[in-house]
């Protein structure tokens, strides 16, 4: 197994983690705003993957 893989694993992991430590320390309030930047950055996302295909055509 190569170092990069495991690195890339322990990242994700500890992301993952940190995104669902602060989802459950949350209130109420601060998951709606948390829903709305998740949204607005899948977004962002989204359009920069689709800028990207257009480059590659």
């Amino acid at each position: 197994m190569k170092i990069s893989s495991i690195a890339t694993g322990v990242a994700f992991g500890m992301t993952a983690g940190g995104i669902a430590y602060t989802i459950a320390n949350a209130t109420s309030k601060e998951r709606r705003k948390l829903k709305g930047n998740t949204a607005r950055a899948i977004k962002a996302i989204g359009n920069v993957m689709d800028d990207l295909s257009d480059m590659m055509k």
